[in-house]
């Protein structure tokens, strides 16, 4: 029996010896395949590294379509990646010239699992420091940079989950080589989904230059259309704060503007409102809230802005606007070119945005229309306006007291014998004319008003900027003109009345209104050469 003991006690031992052995060798061998399959793998990704210096530099020029030089490049391996500086995108024809994209420095990072399983996606990219420079493009085509844009070869395409671009700047040039640079300093941007032939979503803040003022805005863009750039379709929203209005010239406040815009890149139909608490036209003491609503048409491969319909509101007025802000054909900058029409206004709110003194020299209703351009250029925004159109006015009534009686005079002459005139600051009506605006000076011709008895014809000047007003005409009366005067003035008048009467009792003497326009002088003028005609 102790034999068979022994017998069982070696089978065991021998067992559990095999049962280590095989256990051993297993892991022995499973580590080789690991380790073969590391081997493979790294030969793999040595043959297949997607973070080469000679990679990016190809994948670069094929997306932007011109010559890319990188100063500087090395890999990263936790996370994996690599680091690229220094990098130029030259001009196609020029390459000596300023590159018109500069990049200080690119990060691109993936992950391990993408990387072992060869996927073409980059988890993250980071652009520091991108400066963009924009020529002028020729009338009626596309900016001539269009970077990163292209599709490239054939075949898969990376996919970028975020790109970061963060303090870019784009600079647009003027054909006028004098001219500052129009530049757009974008604080944020951030892309997601770039890459993978599918709308991307964005978010960024910019820093506008004129006005200067902060937008922000979120949307979508494209997909991407190469053979029809324009025809890329997006869609957002955006919000203009505390854009400073000052810097326009002319005008001075603090613009709140938000909205929304869907269509194509070459048609952007935009719609939103904005508000401005402190609307101020030039160096006047009076402020307005002016509140806008807007339906438009942005290109925006040309930069150009059709404003189908623009409603503007402030006090008691309200105008409607209908024009673009377009470039024209061998000329530098946008030509603002608007039809105007206002039907219910009141001539107080208008002349309050001109003016200093504390109350307007008028009130009264108001309506008219016309078209205004406003070329670009360093001169103030008054003195570069070209405006012309037709106005009336009805129910008028002057508040200086001294104007009042200037008026009061005209209506009594005229009513003298007939009876009781009415009060002075209710005898002026129907006034009305034509105006055209130029270098800051309004040409009035046209001009008609009426007091109870007397109508007036004129024509003249009123200056915009200093104020001046030099308005001469002729008066119809059926009073005695001598009354409409005082003083020597009126003796003289007086002892020639005779020779102004005409048929049907009317009598036709020359009148001129001048001063200033918060103060202006109506009175008769002998010398006036349209003394004798009846208008």
């Amino acid at each position: 029996m102790p034999q068979i003991a022994e017998i069982e006690e070696l089978v065991t031992h021998k067992s559990l010896g095999f049962k280590h052995f095989a256990r051993s060798h297993w892991l022995l061998a499973l580590t080789a395949a690991v380790a073969a399959l590391f081997v493979v793998e790294c030969i793999v990704l040595a043959l297949n590294w997607p973070f080469t210096k000679q990679d990016l530099t190809d994948v670069l020029q094929e997306r932007s379509a011109r010559s890319v030089t990188i100063g500087r490049f090395y890999r990263t391996y936790f996370p994996p990646g690599c680091v690229a500086e220094d990098i130029q995108f030259l001009h196609r024809l020029h390459k000596e010239k300023t590159p018109l994209i500069t990049v200080r420095r690119l990060v691109m990072t993936s992950s391990w699992p993408r990387i072992l399983t060869l996927q073409h996606k980059l988890t993250l990219v980071r652009i520091f420091d991108m400066n963009v420079t924009v020529p002028p493009s020729e009338p009626g085509q596309p900016s001539p940079v269009m970077p990163l844009t292209s599709n490239g070869k054939a075949g898969a395409s990376v996919v970028i989950d975020r790109t970061i671009a963060d303090g870019a700047v784009l600079k647009f040039l003027s054909k006028d080589p004098t001219k500052k640079p129009f530049t757009l300093t974008i604080d944020k941007l951030r892309l997601d989904g770039l890459g993978n032939n599918e709308p991307m979503f964005y978010r960024t803040i910019i820093s506008n230059e004129t006005p200067p003022g902060k937008i922000r805005s979120t949307g979508v863009f494209g997909t991407w259309n190469p053979q029809d750039p324009g025809n890329t379709p997006l869609h957002g929203a955006y919000n203009f704060d505390n854009a400073n209005l000052a810097a326009f010239g002319g005008i001075s406040g603090t613009l709140h503007s938000a909205g929304s815009f869907e269509g194509t890149l070459r048609r952007v139909n935009v719609s939103g409102s904005a508000d401005i608490p402190d609307f101020k036209v030039r160096d006047t003491s009076h402020t307005r809230e002016l509140t806008t609503g807007f339906q438009a048409v942005v290109d925006g491969i040309k930069g150009d802005t059709y404003v189908k319909s623009l409603t503007g509101h402030f006090d008691n007025t309200t105008v409607v606007f209908k024009g673009s802000v377009a470039g024209q054909e061998g000329q530098s900058g946008k030509l603002v070119s608007f039809d105007m029409a206002e039907t219910s206004g009141r001539i107080e709110d208008l002349l309050d945005l001109f003016i200093s003194a504390k109350l307007p020299p008028m009130t009264g209703r108001v309506t008219f229309r016309g078209h205004v351009d406003i070329p670009p250029g360093n001169a103030q925004l008054i003195e570069r306006m070209r405006l012309q159109g037709e106005f009336g006015v009805g129910a008028g009534k002057f508040t200086d007291k001294e104007t009042e009686a200037d008026v009061s005079r005209l209506s009594e002459s005229a009513e003298k014998h007939d009876k009781e005139p009415e009060k002075a600051e209710t005898v002026l009506s129907d006034l009305k004319g034509q105006a055209i605006v130029t270098n800051g000076v309004a040409k009035l011709s046209h001009l008609t008003f009426t007091v109870p008895g007397a109508k007036a014809n004129m024509e003249g000047t009123y200056n915009l900027v200093n104020y001046d007003v030099d308005l001469q005409g002729v008066l119809v009366t059926t009073g005695q003109p001598g009354d409409a005067t005082t003083g020597v003035k009126s003796v003289l008048v007086k002892a020639l009345s005779p020779f102004f009467k005409r048929k049907h009792g009317d009598k036709v003497v020359p009148f001129k209104i001048t001063g200033n326009y918060d103060k202006p002088a109506m009175n008769l003028s002998l010398l006036n050469k349209n003394s004798g005609k009846k208008k």
